[in-house]
């Protein structure tokens, strides 16, 4: 399993998932990490249990790139 996992059903989904192509950031796209109301309010991915959201796609890239990575 990935590093990384993102809900296909996130705000933004397209735009995070080109996001972390160009930085080779492996992940894996699943169909819902039953996490609805932050899912489709924030930019959301997941890190081992770990839940990391932002508002904006480059913020969730700053925490990635933070001592979670």
């Amino acid at each position: 399993m990935s590093k990384y996992v993102v809900c296909q059903n996130t705000r933004k989904h397209d735009e995070l998932v080109q996001a972390l192509n160009q930085q080779k950031i492996e992940f894996e796209t699943i169909d819902c990490m039953k996490k609805c109301l932050k899912c489709r309010t924030r930019v959301m991915i997941m890190q081992d249990d770990t839940c990391l959201s932002a508002s904006t796609v480059e913020k969730l890239l700053a925490k990635l790139s933070g001592p979670h990575r």
